[in-house]
């Protein structure tokens, strides 16, 4: 098919190679203009949608080209007849491959967190330009933000943006449902003049999902009555990621990122961006305040000790680490060729580093606690045992003497019987009388505080503590010396199961996204992205029944998709192991030896703190003890004389 003949304002625009061919145009390279190309309509367009893209093409600043696809010129067919407009040339992916863990290591596989990081920036700085010159995105989605390796973004699809020449505003009349705000969820967006304030919610879903491995952040887990669509968890402002749970009823999905991952300060946005409270449909973050926060961010990243991609906000534990020890694989690859910084004590020799560690002395054994010396029971204890010992005695004599008396004089024995028991408790009751309840309270008042010190004692200061992290050590020399069979055993499970990985890579190479699957829409997709169901790979029936909306026919459809695809797979039985997992495999070795020797090298100075430690807690928790054993004993004296 030739191409269509075109001038623009300033004359003839000369078509060239056509780049592609969607629904409603196709895309041409431009002669002696590289930078550009040429979108030529299939089909007559609207008045309006001439008119606008005339409006744009005079608003074209400097900024605008530099962070945009902006038309740079109208394209005119016979007469004044619109047919298409002339754009930058973007060479660059859209979002969603770079926030989606699977395609993301795919198109850039060196890449960690710190390049998400600058992509959110540079995002939150093209909304910024954008907003400035009083236009909004509008329809703010994932293929709307295209980025290169470099993370440089641009925004594309300007002609659905909205935007005021002269007295006429020219509106955005679509949106997608996960990127659309609470107040818009479910109405017609014709006729809707958006606000910069409905920009800023999707600008805040595309970084949460850069920061967050691609998770959508009101896609989780009702924990109320029945699941929610995403569309009514964003209706109804259900962030799942909200300190309010108790309000939300919500929770993440597994194997998710805690959002202080990227600091306190951007999840502190993140809630007033999609919080259920006062901010509901006003004053969210604007792209300034996303700006400054990311640049803060980037400014004070931390890098993890135990693996070297690993990069997250300072002041928090390594979240990429937690995720790797769920699920075996990290989200991050190690930087290639990385190899193990050699540390300052020069080179490893683990029987010198062993020796150290058998060397260090272990604590004496602990010598048990208790009261010093006999105890006995109180005076006041003694003095109301002693008097009741005594009057109890005079009552047994007297209640002898009144019943020998009794039968003595021919008075039957049942009644003097009754006469002398009279008798016994009469001197029993002048015994003094004493309440036991305080001694009993005492008592186990004592018993509490010595078994609650005793409990510290073996927590803190037994020598378990030192046995304990020695067991560590011997484990993790033994784990190093076994290296070898260990790297071993694991290529031979790698030549086994070549068929079942080639499978795999064949399988992830299909994303669910780029799918076209009946009933499965952006927000389902979107779903199962959050749920960690983002390629052919990773569909079965039951990961996708865990998924909040899918029941039986949507999940049979997304198996009958993965069939088909699986169908087209073809193993060759001569096919080695791949290069890149030989590669992967001897990494994760280098990085296991240097973590086991790192830890072996720290292990005889942690033995001697651990023992100083228990030391040191003996000696704290000594004194207390016996004043509690001492209590103890006293009290149960006490109770054993009133007893």
């Amino acid at each position: 098919m030739s191409a269509p003949v075109v001038r623009g304002s300033k004359g003839p625009v000369q078509l060239g190679k056509l780049l592609g061919k969607g629904g409603e145009g196709a895309v041409y390279e431009v002669v002696g203009q590289p930078a550009l190309v040429a979108k030529v309509y299939l089909k007559d367009i609207p008045a309006e949608r001439a008119e606008k893209l005339r409006a744009m093409s005079q608003l074209l600043t400097p900024k605008l080209a530099a962070l945009t696809a902006w038309p740079h010129d109208v394209l005119y067919g016979g007469g004044s007849k619109v047919t298409g407009f002339l754009m930058p040339k973007v060479r660059a992916h859209d979002v969603h491959e770079v926030y989606g863990p699977k395609s993301r290591q795919q198109i850039f596989p060196q890449a960690d967190w710190r390049l998400l990081v600058r992509t959110a920036l540079n995002t939150a700085r093209a909304f910024a330009i954008v907003h400035e010159a009083g236009i909004l995105v509008a329809d703010v989605n994932h293929g709307g933000v295209m980025v290169s390796a470099d993370a440089t973004v641009r925004l594309i699809d300007c002609d659905s943006f909205q935007f005021t020449a002269g007295t006429k505003t020219f509106l955005c009349e679509v949106g997608v449902e996960d990127f659309t705000p609470p107040e818009l969820q479910g109405k017609a967006f014709r006729g809707i003049v958006r606000t910069a304030n409905h920009d800023n919610f999707g600008l805040a879903i595309l970084i949460f999902r850069l920061l967050m491995l691609g998770r959508h952040p009101f896609a989780g887990k009702h924990l109320g009555r029945g699941d929610l669509s995403l569309g009514e968890a964003i209706a109804q402002r259900k962030y799942a990621y909200s300190r309010e749970r108790a309000i939300t009823q919500m929770a993440p999905p597994p194997a998710s990122p805690p959002v202080l991952a990227a600091g306190q300060e951007i999840a502190n946005l993140w809630e007033k961006a999609f919080s259920s409270g006062a901010m509901q449909s006003r004053g969210r973050p604007t792209a300034e305040q996303w700006v400054l926060a990311l640049q803060k961010l980037e400014a004070n990243f931390a890098k993890c000790s135990s693996h070297g991609g690993h990069y997250f906000a300072r002041g928090v534990p390594c979240p990429w680490c937690a995720i790797q020890s769920g699920s075996g694989a990290s989200p991050f690859p190690l930087p290639a060729g990385a190899l193990p910084p050699v540390h300052a004590g020069g080179p490893f020799g683990l029987e010198a580093v062993w020796a150290q560690i058998t060397s260090a002395p272990s604590p004496p054994a602990a010598q048990p606690v208790t009261a010093p010396g006999a105890v006995v029971a109180s005076a006041e204890a003694q003095r109301y045992a002693s008097h009741k010992a005594v009057l109890s005695g005079f009552g047994v004599l007297a209640a002898l003497a009144v019943f020998v008396a009794g039968i003595a004089i021919g008075v039957f024995w049942f009644l003097s019987g009754l006469v002398a028991w009279a008798a016994w408790g009469i001197f029993r009751a002048m015994a003094p009388s004493i309440d036991k309840t305080q001694y009993r309270q005492r008592k186990t008042l004592a018993e509490n505080e010595l078994r609650s010190l005793t409990d510290r004692w073996m927590k803190e200061a037994s020598s378990q503590l030192f046995e304990a992290k020695l067991n560590e050590l011997r484990r993790q020399r033994d784990e190093l010396i076994k290296l070898p069979t260990t790297r071993q055993a694991q290529y031979s499970r790698l030549v086994t199961n070549r068929e079942a990985a080639a499978k795999k890579k064949f399988l992830d190479k299909f994303e669910i996204s780029k799918a076209n699957i009946s009933g499965i829409g952006p927000a389902k997709k979107s779903m199962l992205e959050s749920y960690g169901i983002e390629t052919a790979a990773d569909i079965s029936r039951n990961a996708v029944l865990n998924v909040p909306g899918f029941g039986p026919a949507l999940t049979s459809r997304l198996m009958d998709w993965r069939r088909k695809v699986e169908a087209r797979f073809h193993f060759d039985p001569n096919a080695g192991v791949d290069p890149k997992d030989v590669a992967d495999l001897d990494q994760r070795m280098v990085q296991q030896k240097r973590d086991l020797e790192v830890a072996l090298r720290k292990g005889a100075a942690e033995l001697h703190q651990i023992r100083n430690t228990i030391l040191s807690r003996r000696q704290a928790l000594e004194g207390p003890m016996r004043v509690a054993a001492h209590a103890a004993a006293q009290a149960d004296a006490d109770m054993r004389a009133l007893q």
